[in-house]
């Protein structure tokens, strides 16, 4: 049963999965997810499906080999609620997965999905079109099924080991737990959180106990970013995704102007030199006709914390400062690296209508230029995501980059929450 993880055996899947033509791309739905709940359904959109579906849900519990996994588990809550003492890491350990249980929860949902016909129809009719696993889209509904699972349960693990036992994110910089793991306020908020958990266990799925704590210890680590101005289609990019049915793509040689952001150290400052300078030259490509939207990305990034998005203060300064209008400007508030912001732009570019068929234009400084066009970039990219979510076409200039979007873009990773 194939094992989803951080290092190789991800990257030996997604390089086989790029060389597989895409008769699958039609299959997801291009148009933006309804989120019921942003940060969950970013983060775990099976959960999500597995929770809403009155059917499946009743099926869930019914099936005794989950019910045993439950109770197991159940027992082991109890038992450290009275063993730990308050020790925060102590506690939450029995809410992490082991590989022994995320493989025994596989092989149940593999058994009920043969024998429930409703199972099925979520896979079938939600799952797949979803897109949100896309590098498992060619898959059998049970093999889908059971890879979303494995995504799920190694990201609620990673959550719950960073911001609940405070284990060193990939980015300790500006990824880390909020807390001193060994105060006593915190101690406090984990107690309370496992009290919780455990005096609703007998009317949850298998998987909400952790579910609820790694969703908690988010918000108890003001680590929301993922859930924020969403959905962007109804406010943020409204103007813009409304605007995209009338344009007429054969007039514009790229279809967007992706502007990757640059935060600034100072808490204070709004944006930075380089943003604005990136800026800058993005509103020069637009008024030059080559594109009919700048789609300006960066998330809640630089210094830790900081309540500024550089997305949202690259798109103030193109209203207020370059004369672009609000109907060409996207924004994607959520990228914290080079490599989600190509994805990101990847993902708006799909779920808002445009053709993905039709190259786009990166505009940046020279520096970044340069890195994105290397090989450099593109290794960082398959090792933190698994995959390209762009094929470089050419480099018209220092500061340009032409390229085109690749499907993957679409597949969820909450091994990077805040940002998924």
């Amino acid at each position: 049963m194939p094992i989803l993880i951080r290092s190789w055996p991800r990257l030996l899947f997604a390089a086989a999965v790029l060389a597989l033509p895409h008769p699958f791309l039609a299959q997801a739905i291009d148009k933006p997810l309804p989120l019921h709940a942003a940060l969950q359904d970013k983060d775990f959109y099976l959960l999500s499906l597995l929770q809403e579906d009155p059917r499946v849900r009743t099926a869930l519990m019914a099936d005794k080999s989950l019910d045993l996994i439950s109770a197991e588990r159940q027992h082991f809550l109890a038992w450290s609620l009275k063993t730990c003492k308050g020790d925060a890491a102590c506690t939450l350990k029995s809410l992490l997965w082991t590989e022994e249980e995320i493989r025994m929860v596989s092989f149940a949902l593999e058994q009920l999905y043969q024998e429930d016909s409703s199972l099925r129809e979520l896979v079938d009719k939600s799952l797949r079109p979803s897109g949100a696993y896309v590098l498992y889209q060619k898959q059998s509904g049970d093999r889908l099924l059971i890879n979303a699972w494995e995504v799920c349960a190694r990201g609620l693990n990673d959550i719950i080991e960073v911001y609940g036992q405070g284990a060193a994110p990939r980015y300790p910089q500006i990824d880390s737990i909020s807390f001193d793991v060994h105060s006593a306020e915190f101690q406090h908020h984990i107690a309370t959180i496992a009290d919780q958990i455990s005096s609703a266990l007998a009317s949850q799925l298998f998987f909400e106990p952790s579910l609820k704590a790694a969703l908690e210890l988010l918000a108890l680590n003001h680590r929301d970013e993922a859930g924020r101005l969403e959905p962007m289609e109804v406010e943020v990019n409204k103007a813009a995704v409304d605007a995209v049915s009338s344009i007429q793509w054969k007039k514009y040689d790229y279809s967007v102007i992706v502007v990757p952001g640059a935060g600034p150290e100072d808490p204070n400052t709004a944006l930075s030199d380089a943003g604005r300078k990136r800026t800058a030259l993005a509103a020069d490509a637009y008024h030059a006709g080559k594109a009919p939207f700048i789609l300006v990305s960066g998330g809640y990034v630089h210094p830790s914390q900081t309540r500024f998005s550089e997305a949202m203060e690259m798109k103030k300064a193109l209203l207020h400062d370059y004369n672009v209008p609000e109907a060409a400007v996207l924004v994607d508030p959520h990228a914290r690296h080079t490599t989600t912001n190509m994805r990101n732009a990847v993902r708006e570019i799909y779920r808002y209508n445009m053709p993905m068929d039709k190259p786009a234009l990166v505009i940046s400084d020279a520096a970044q230029t340069s890195y994105i066009a290397s090989q450099f970039f593109a290794d960082r990219c398959l090792k933190e995501m698994g995959y390209l979510p762009y094929k470089i076409v050419s480099q018209p200039s220092d500061t340009s980059l032409v390229f085109l979007p690749l499907i993957e873009s679409l597949q969820q990773d909450p091994l990077d929450p805040l940002d998924p």
